[in-house]
């Protein structure tokens, strides 16, 4: 069985029996089974949002996830790549953007960012980049720290949730449709 299959069979069986467990310890063990699986730098939420607020420009952010999850939400800036990009497709995709910076990846949970990022770091590298790094926790964990939303009509605060099973690592849920006033003051 390979390293991939096993441990995505790890990775379902855990959120498969996390069950009505805390569902934040549920992402918390997601985050430790990518730190193991990949050996690729994190930067936690608080120290995106400094480094986003602060540098933005020192920063390309790629969005790691389909289609239909980018257009519910994403980090401000961010730029859509799909999961399975191989280099052609992520040069094409960044373009000369790469120059004497940083490439933060991110999708739901950090998985396929994290697996995305590991295929391209010799490649930003290369483009003049100063390295990767993975959004740990992914959306979710953005989402749940209150982080800023945006979506093709503005800002937003709801994310998509990937399926029901993964949903159930959200920390927190989505604000009911319609409402979009749900900030870090008014929960």
């Amino acid at each position: 069985m390979s390293r991939v299959r096993w441990f995505s069979l790890v990775a379902v069986a855990i959120v498969y029996f996390v069950g009505n467990v805390a569902m934040a310890d549920g992402l918390g063990r997601m985050e430790w089974l990518v730190d193991v699986r990949y050996d690729i730098p994190e930067v936690t939420v608080d120290e995106a949002k400094t480094a986003l607020a602060n540098s933005s420009a020192e920063w390309v952010v790629l969005d790691v996830r389909e289609p239909d999850e980018f257009a519910v939400s994403r980090l401000p800036g961010a730029v859509r790549i799909p999961p399975d990009a191989d280099i052609e497709t992520f040069t094409q995709v960044v373009g000369d953007s790469l120059a004497d910076k940083r490439v933060l990846f991110y999708c739901s949970v950090g998985q396929r960012s994290s697996k995305l990022a590991s295929r391209m770091e010799d490649a930003v590298r290369e483009a003049g980049g100063l390295g990767v790094a993975n959004l740990r926790g992914g959306i979710f964990r953005w989402h749940g720290a209150y982080g800023q939303l945006v979506n093709a009509d503005g800002p937003v605060d709801r994310i998509h949730p990937y399926n029901a099973v993964w949903g159930k690592l959200m920390p927190r849920k989505n604000p009911p449709e319609g409402d979009s006033n749900q900030t870090e003051d008014n929960p």
